[in-house]
């Protein structure tokens, strides 16, 4: 028979062997949910943007725009991807891709100087209107229009305009045209209302909203009737996006079969309809 001591070692060994057992399982859990973290862990898609229009802007203070609105509804519809926004400049965007600085940029033209990069373009996402711009008053604004290249005309520099055949470079269009440059679309039109210029250029966007926010600016300008260049806009993926091409544009049109994109960039636009 076993004796009180012999009893008593079984019954150490046993509550050893079970703090064991306990210590290997809360181990091999703790493994397991590492390890299924890291498989569901999403992978950064860092997106480019630089202020334009209504694709991306300032309201004080603050980034607004529908980039913004994009890179919610991509995170919203899958787990696989994070879509991070990361700032850029119109003129730096280019290197920024091609670089890898950012895996994409949103809502840009293939007509502009991506053509002999080496990167991607995602299917037509949404569609977006340069505009000339002049004042209203007695002169025969339709003739001054119908010629806008033998006037002057405010552009914003690093913008790709119709008239000049999408070539951005500030020398290529002081050298052949009569332009004055601008940082930004704010800076074209208080220009133009200022009287620097006769014309200028501003996207439909970025003038609707203006229009919401000062109601008799109407009144002060005419839009001609021939906008300077129709875009199909589109997003421009880096040779090594951390996304392929092909997911992306699934996306974006999962996306767009919501009607979602085009309820949103019409609600930006709302001031040139209204």
């Amino acid at each position: 028979m076993i004796g009180i001591q012999g009893k008593a070692l079984v019954a150490i060994r046993f509550l050893r062997d079970l703090v064991v057992t306990g210590v290997a399982v809360c181990l091999l859990a703790t493994l397991f949910a590492v390890t299924a973290a890291k498989a569901h862990e999403r992978i950064p898609v860092k997106v480019g943007a630089y202020e334009y229009g209504v694709v991306y802007f300032y309201d004080d203070g603050k980034p607004r725009g529908m980039v913004l609105h994009l890179i919610r509804l991509l995170n919203d519809l899958q787990d696989e991807y994070v879509f991070e926004l990361a700032e850029t400049s119109s003129r730096r965007r280019y290197q920024a891709v091609t670089g890898g600085e950012v895996d994409l940029v949103l809502l840009e033209s293939a007509q502009w100087e991506w053509r002999n990069l080496d990167v991607q373009f995602s299917k037509s996402i949404v569609q977006e209107k340069d505009l000339y711009l002049t004042l209203a008053g007695p002169d025969n604004t339709d003739a001054l229009l119908s010629n806008v290249t033998n006037y002057p005309i405010l552009c914003v520099l690093g913008f790709h305009y119709g008239f000049a055949d999408f070539n951005a470079d500030p020398e290529y269009l002081r050298q052949n045209f009569d332009v004055l440059l601008r940082y930004n679309e704010q800076e074209v039109l208080d220009g133009l209302l200022a009287g620097e210029a006769p014309i200028g250029i501003v996207s439909a966007g970025f003038l609707a909203a203006r229009f919401v926010d000062y109601p008799s600016l109407r009144e002060s300008l005419v839009i001609s009737d021939q906008p300077d260049a129709v875009h199909d806009l589109v997003a421009v993926l880096s040779a090594g996006s951390s996304i392929p091409l092909e997911r992306f544009n699934q996306l974006i049109a999962k996306l767009q079969s919501t009607g979602e994109v085009e309820r949103l960039w019409q609600q930006l636009h709302i001031g040139l309809s209204g």
